[in-house]
């Protein structure tokens, strides 16, 4: 299944909902998870947003450098 839409919500306080709407339906599956699932998510989420290179930022070692790149070409 694909989803086309999926996303989390707080109903009540401790009470977490992953909310998936699967794609060429018009229905929203909800299911009630716990916090430890919610931590999961966020933690796996994290790293694996993370390791897409895409949306890295290039790391500068040295200092004179940074400050060579931020002033541009002169």
């Amino acid at each position: 299944m694909i989803a086309k839409l999926a996303y989390l919500t707080t109903p009540a306080p401790n009470v977490f909902v992953l909310n998936v709407q699967p794609d060429g339906e018009d229905g929203i599956l909800r299911f009630e998870i716990t916090k430890a699932h919610l931590a999961n998510i966020l933690i796996a989420g994290t790293a694996v947003a993370l390791r897409d290179s895409s949306n890295r930022v290039p790391v500068i070692t040295n200092t004179e450098d940074a400050h060579e790149r931020a002033a541009g070409p002169q």
